[in-house]
């Protein structure tokens, strides 16, 4: 039986910056000289990511060059093997008797979008809305735009808008007008920061529809750590929301069931870096 190819070999990155700077080639060196330690972020700051999804063909993304540290600080100029992740599964999901992960018809949010990526598939997977986010830096923004013109063909330009949105302020004329609007929120590797926590399941809670078969698509790799990984669902649970679905999956596809803690903590990195997370949440008692 044929191994299923990795999330890695979906992907190659183009840099137009036009230099070699022996930083940037150490930094992408490890999944190449290393063939155990797994690249789970792709690009830098310009350059182009070609993803190769098999329903949509090439998707090119150009990554943002942030201007302050502060924006670096994002991490929004990669592209992340989770992104990866719920990519395919959006794309795949019409071929599936199951419709879990389907997006069709739904009004979808994505937030901490990065480059862009599951908001496009999305858009080109048949949502009837989406609203690509992230926070509210121009340079983030303009480069999401970009990307979505980039791959979205003109006849479908009306269903999808870019908008900044910075988690828990909920009193912005976006926020105040979209409140409950969403049957569908996307939100992969966007869990590293604990201490944004609270504001992220907040802004998950606000623009969530009511509607009990509302869902929220989280997807986060291991790399953020796990103890924040399990920080952001104890939040989550605290703030009304609860699993559909939770387990763990490594980058060809084998699963295992999701636990807070590994190893007793003392979990080989290495390892752990191959798996992510993949889960449904809901409002919790729908």
């Amino acid at each position: 039986m044929s191994m299923e190819a990795s999330l890695s070999s979906k992907v190659r990155v183009e840099d137009l910056s036009g230099g070699d700077d022996p930083e940037d080639i150490f930094a992408s060196a490890p999944g190449f000289l290393f063939t155990d330690d797994l690249t789970n972020s792709h690009g830098s700051p310009n350059s182009v990511i070609k993803y190769r999804n098999a329903r949509f063909g090439e998707i090119q993304l150009r990554t943002a060059d942030p201007d302050s540290e502060n924006e670096r600080q994002l991490f929004s100029h990669y592209l992340w093997n989770a992104g990866l992740k719920l990519a395919e599964l959006v794309s795949e999901a019409h071929e599936q008797e199951d419709k879990r992960w389907s997006l069709e018809g739904e009004k979808v949010l994505e937030l901490g979008a990065g480059v862009g990526v599951d908001g496009i598939v999305a858009t080109l997977a048949g949502a009837e809305e989406v609203v690509i986010s992230d926070y509210p830096a121009q340079v983030v923004l303009d480069n999401i735009r970009q990307n979505a013109t980039k791959n979205i063909p003109d006849h479908l330009k009306q269903r999808y808008s870019v908008h900044g949105h910075s988690w828990g302020v909920l009193d912005t004329p976006f926020a105040l007008e979209n409140k409950h609007h969403f049957t569908r929120i996307l939100a992969a590797d966007c869990y590293w920061l604990s201490g944004q926590h609270e504001n992220l399941v907040s802004s998950m809670l606000h623009f969530l529809s009511l509607e009990p078969s509302a869902r929220v698509f989280v997807i986060a790799g291991f790399h953020t750590g796990r103890a924040r990984l399990a920080n952001f669902f104890e939040e989550a649970t605290t703030q009304g929301l609860e699993a559909d679905e939770i387990y763990e999956e490594d980058d060809r596809g084998k699963r295992r069931e999701w636990l807070p803690e590994r190893d007793g903590g003392r979990e080989n990195h290495t390892e752990r870096k191959k798996w992510l997370v993949i889960c449904r949440l809901k409002r919790k008692g729908t």
